[in-house]
């Protein structure tokens, strides 16, 4: 969501060759995100949950959407700075380091300044509440180390202010980490590809043992090294994608696209164990970058594209709505409606109107804030 998130900047789309498909994938899993943040309060707050999950896990593992995020970000980053950071010098460091800040930075300080806003509102109007319910997860030093992207150094232990955006800070390490990562794997060798993938499935292995139920949901103390697993196996997949691009192969075939997919969804589906899924995210995006038939026509679609090109908005802004509507539940829509369970109906009518205040306010964000600021920034260093 997210991201994961890695963008190649306009610069770059026409510097290299810019594979739109995968554009819609980062914009399609940000809003599952959306679904899973939403359905993990629904279940915080007694309700039950969008789908049971006797009948499906594939919502409640929404989490592993952020892992998408990852295995994309080390295809796109190769893809865009491969060639670039061979030549590591001063310069060279320098513009790609401004490049991945002016991407994550300042819509990052835009919404934690929305959080702000919303929290000074809410103890001014709440006071009582807001000091039961919300104190503990606003508090100034959890705000710093937010703002300064340390929330994955295991610092904190706990869900404070914007909690998404763990996996923009794991990023924005993780991207450091590849300025010596990607000169060493990118080297379209299939014995180091094979290796480094197989290190970073075990380093997922290792994060799922961290946790009491094998589950991959860490964060915290782990967060950057999830990242780094992600990436590298991102970098793998890319170095198929370099010796595939110009052939004709099954990755490139539309039932191959289709079977990756629905591997990846049983998946979730199934609740089966959260490494299995990690290869077939690798897999997936590899069929998404050499697909030129069905799937490419639809992912190029104009809504696709366009919720592809706002997902980190989406990703970042979409809590801050999520908390606003757990307010109401809390103040007005439990009081006035005591031991009432909501149906379906309310709860898709609830989903509704969240996805439209994040899909509205986040191309607000992207227009005015994520791409002026961005552009502005590099042409101060010339980028």
């Amino acid at each position: 969501m997210t991201h994961g998130l890695a963008n190649s900047t306009i610069k770059n789309k026409k510097s290299v060759n810019y594979i739109s498909s995968l554009t819609p994938l980062r914009g399609i899993a940000a809003l599952l995100v959306v679904l899973f943040h939403f359905d993990i309060w629904l279940m915080l707050h007694g309700f039950p949950r969008l789908i049971n999950t006797k009948h499906s896990s594939f919502i409640t593992n929404g989490y592993l959407w952020v892992d998408l995020f990852f295995i994309l970000s080390g295809f796109v980053i190769c893809h865009v700075y491969g060639k670039k950071l061979e030549n590591r010098n001063r310069t060279v460091v320098k513009k790609y380091l401004w490049a991945r800040f002016t991407r994550l930075y300042p819509l990052h300080v835009f919404i934690m300044l929305l959080f702000v806003l919303q929290t000074i509102v809410l103890f001014q109007l709440f006071p009582e509440y807001a000091a039961e319910k919300w104190k503990w997860t606003r508090s100034l030093p959890d705000f710093f180390i937010h703002l300064f992207f340390l929330q994955t150094s295991g610092i904190i232990d706990r869900p404070v202010w914007n909690v998404g955006s763990w996996s923009i800070a794991a990023e924005w390490w993780t991207y450091i980490l590849a300025i010596g990562l990607i000169p060493l794997l990118n080297k379209s060798k299939n014995l180091i590809s094979i290796i480094s993938t197989i290190l970073a499935l075990l380093g997922f292995v290792f994060i799922a043992s961290q946790n009491s139920k094998f589950k991959l949901d860490e964060f915290y103390g782990l967060g950057t090294l999830r990242c780094v697993f992600g990436f590298t196996i991102g970098i793998g997949v890319y170095q198929v994608y370099s010796t595939l691009v110009n052939k004709e192969t099954i990755w490139s075939k539309d039932w191959l696209f289709y079977i990756m997919l629905l591997c990846s969804l049983s998946v979730l589906h199934f609740n089966l164990y959260d490494i299995i899924v990690i290869p077939f995210f690798g897999a997936f995006i590899l069929c998404t970058s050499l697909n030129k038939g069905l799937p490419s026509k639809l992912l190029n679609s104009r809504p696709l594209l366009f919720i592809g090109n706002i997902s980190y908005s989406i990703y970042l802004i979409h809590l801050f709505w999520i908390y606003l509507w757990l307010m109401w539940l809390d103040l007005y829509f439990k009081p006035i409606n005591p031991n009432v369970t909501p149906g379906l109906l309310d709860k898709i009518l609830w989903l509704s109107i969240l996805l439209v205040l994040i899909i509205a306010s986040s191309y607000l964000t992207y227009k005015y804030i994520e791409i002026p600021a961005q552009k502005r920034l590099r042409q101060w260093q010339k980028l």
